[in-house]
């Protein structure tokens, strides 16, 4: 719908109808998952929600969320405000508006990540343990929540 601004000034309004999808990776043995985005789309990102069971395999895991383009330049990234060590099942929750905490609460933390964070077809999302303590063996649930924008 066009509207008159004055002196012939015209603007265009648009309803925002993308749909809303939920992407979700339940691989065992695995503690380093990629997201791409297909060409011919966008992500708007809602959240990223994880879910880490770590083996006995000893060291402190750092959880990271990693946003690029389709060139493989960082958009944006950030990790959790805490480790998580051996033999543990814990939660992040990877949502814009949040503070960073530094510690897990009843085994959740929240992680903040950038408001309207935009993600073009052929970008990727990765969520991973930059420590690598043992990417084979812990295992790692993954969801991911978009508003799905089909021909940009």
């Amino acid at each position: 719908m066009r509207f008159n601004l004055g002196n012939d000034n015209w603007t265009e309004a648009v309803t925002d109808i993308a749909p809303i999808e939920l992407l979700v990776d339940a691989t065992t043995n695995d503690s380093d998952k990629t997201f791409t985005v297909p060409d011919g789309e966008m992500w708007k990102l809602n959240y990223v929600f994880t879910t880490l069971t770590t083996s006995a395999a000893a060291g402190n895991r750092q959880m990271v969320v990693d946003v690029a383009d389709a060139s493989g330049t960082g958009l944006w990234g950030i990790s959790a405000g805490a480790v998580q060590a051996a033999s543990l099942t814990r939660r992040y929750s990877y949502v814009p508006g949040t503070s960073r905490e530094a510690a897990f609460v009843n085994t959740e933390i929240q992680v903040p990540i950038p408001e309207n964070s935009f993600i073009p077809g052929g970008g990727t999302i990765r969520v991973y343990d930059s420590a690598a303590i043992a990417a084979a063996a812990d295992d790692m649930i993954v969801s991911i929540s978009a508003k799905v924008y089909k021909g940009v």
